[in-house]
């Protein structure tokens, strides 16, 4: 985590961070667009908080964008193999529905900043931000829901994620169960190109 220890330091993404920076430009429109005007009202509803890591030196540069909340992985859900899988590295005595990590919903890296490593550093530090023994909650895993694009899958895969199914029709039974049987076979026979894939990281493997 050279560059961001080195160079940055951490806020909360506010209203006042954002009207003294310059804006925050990724190259990706939706994440621009998220980090400029969504992210605030994310953060007061509750359904995410957002962070930015600026340079030290030059306060009004924004370096990288995260948003983390919380979230859990369905056990009974996931195909047999990944299922067990999951139990054989928790603890078997207790057998939970649902097993607790943390979502980092959104991440990005200024496009003046990319190409360094950077956001494998952002992961790196959500990681042991939330091994962290201060850390108010239980949390065994980082999870992502990746754009299902081949660059943005081997990044995550690179810093260690691994898909939560195998097949891409496991995971939309997952995120949008059938209603019938007759819905299940004509999406088992035509099945769509999800627009994203659950990933996700066992935070004890650092």
């Amino acid at each position: 985590m050279a560059f961001l220890e080195e160079n940055c330091v951490l806020n909360i993404l506010t209203d006042g961070i954002l009207s003294e920076c310059h804006p925050f430009v990724c190259g990706d429109d939706d994440m621009d667009e998220f980090f400029q005007k969504d992210a605030l009202d994310s953060s007061r509803y509750r359904m995410g908080k957002s962070y930015c890591f600026r340079m030290k030196d030059d306060s009004q540069t924004i370096v990288a964008c995260f948003t983390v909340s919380n979230d859990s992985i369905r056990i009974y859900d996931l195909p047999s193999s990944r299922r067990n899988a999951m139990w054989g590295i928790t603890n078997r005595e207790k057998m939970l529905t649902r097993y607790p990590g943390v979502l980092v919903g959104r991440l990005a890296v200024a496009s003046q900043f990319s190409g360094k490593g950077i956001g494998s550093e952002v992961l790196d530090f959500i990681r042991m931000w939330f091994l962290d023994e201060s850390n108010k909650t239980g949390c065994r895993f980082a999870i992502v829901d990746a754009k299902n694009e081949p660059d943005v899958l081997h990044f995550y895969e690179h810093n260690g994620f691994k898909p939560l199914f195998p097949r891409e029709i496991d995971e939309d039974f997952y995120t949008k169960p059938p209603k019938d049987d007759e819905e299940r076979e004509e999406r088992i026979k035509n099945p769509r190109k999800l627009r994203t894939r659950l990933m996700f990281s066992d935070l004890l493997d650092e």
